[in-house]
């Protein structure tokens, strides 16, 4: 019997880093990357990659599997994430899926959804509507027709409003449906769920306090060197939050705190969508880290997989 695998989702900032190292820890797992923008090599300060030695306590897969200007989607990380837990359980191991990006997740666990391809005459349109018009009407757009799949969408991030419209105008059904009914498929892998969040507030003071690290860490350098080694704008990983922003910075068209500003806002915004996305998915188990604490969620899990009072014991000691 293929033993499950174990999924941790939940908003930026949360924590799911720290309880999936404790988590692997526990029940002798490597940890799979399904974070858009940590797949991303040299940006490591502002996606909050695990360190050099978190990944050295516990094996890390899918980090640094692309380069800046080099495009991902979900299907391909659904790919390479197949092929890492084909490796895993080669070895006789398990893995905890950690996933900040929820499309990324729904496609490795239950497939691309059956929608049409991309339409190039369609999706030549919208882009020319967001360039006469701004991305900002552009998302306005997919608001009006599916607000649900609006939600989910950076208003900056074309990539993904324009694919929503794009599946809403050529099925005439909304974009957020077609997710809805995707995943009421049995999944591709049996799995355990965790879904972790926060008191609002306090998810709020963790991202403000994160963001404020991560640019004491070096972050504004880290973006110094990318570009030095050719990579600017318009590379796909440089879209990423945060990025962005202090790219803005970088050429002179935001102040400083402005742009620091600017992405506790859009991060806080981002976890809201993360939320708003993971609430739709099923047989997920959640915690709020405010009330309740690592070792419970770690102890829960344990009990679930049934691996043993050995481990039980384990995970209560840790």
């Amino acid at each position: 019997m293929i033993n499950p695998l174990v999924v941790i989702v939940g908003p930026t900032a949360v924590g799911k880093t720290a309880l999936s190292l404790r988590l692997a820890r526990a029940i002798h797992a490597e940890i799979v990357n399904i974070d858009s923008r940590q797949m991303y090599r040299h940006l490591d300060i502002g996606t909050a990659k695990p360190t050099p030695s978190q990944q050295a306590e516990v094996p890390h897969h899918l980090l640094d599997v692309l380069l800046p200007d080099q495009s991902g989607n979900a299907a391909k990380c659904a790919d390479l994430a197949r092929q890492a837990l084909d490796d895993i359980r080669g070895r006789g191991r398990r893995a905890v899926l950690v996933a900040g990006s929820g499309l990324y997740l729904q496609a490795l666990l239950y497939g691309l959804m059956p929608v049409p391809p991309a339409n190039a005459l369609l999706r030549a349109e919208l882009c020319a509507y967001a360039d006469r018009h701004g991305n900002a009407a552009l998302h306005t757009l997919l608001q009006r027709a599916d607000p649900t799949a609006a939600a989910t969408c950076h208003v900056k991030d074309r990539v993904r409003v324009v694919r929503a419209l794009e599946v809403t105008y050529l099925t005439g059904v909304p974009f957020s449906e077609h997710c809805s009914r995707h995943q009421m498929h049995k999944p591709l892998y049996p799995y355990v769920g965790i879904a972790l969040t926060r008191d609002r507030a306090e998810l709020y003071a963790r991202i403000e306090e994160r963001t404020d690290a991560m640019l004491a860490a070096g972050w504004l350098a880290e973006i110094e060197r990318l570009i030095a080694c050719g990579y600017t704008e318009t590379c796909a990983a440089m879209n990423s939050l945060g990025y962005r922003e202090l790219l803005g910075h970088l050429a002179g068209r935001m102040e400083w705190q402005e742009a620091v500003d600017a992405i506790k806002q859009a991060t806080r915004r981002f976890a809201k969508r993360q939320l708003t996305w993971f609430a739709k998915f099923p047989d997920l188990s959640w915690y709020n880290l405010t009330r309740v604490n690592e070792g419970t969620v770690v102890t829960d899990t344990v009990k679930t997989l049934c691996i043993g009072m050995d481990s039980q014991v384990e995970a209560r000691s840790m």
